[in-house]
């Protein structure tokens, strides 16, 4: 009997060890996607408020050539 109960630890143990390898895996894998994601919406604001800035100038522009 305890025979078995060691081989079920041992099973459960492994099963574990292999789990937490693979959630540290895909944390790794969230964290660089989250990374690139924050990179890109930084880069997206920027083109916003460029976009922004254009269109303010060539108002300006306009309405003063009017």
């Amino acid at each position: 009997m305890i025979k078995k109960i060691t081989r079920e630890i041992q099973r459960l143990e492994q099963q574990r060890t292999i789990k937490l390898s693979k959630r540290n895996q895909l944390d790794e894998e969230l964290n660089l996607i989250n990374l690139h994601l924050k990179d890109l919406n930084n880069l997206k604001s920027q083109y916003e408020k460029l976009e922004k800035n254009t269109d303010s100038f060539f108002d300006g522009l306009n309405k003063g050539g009017q």
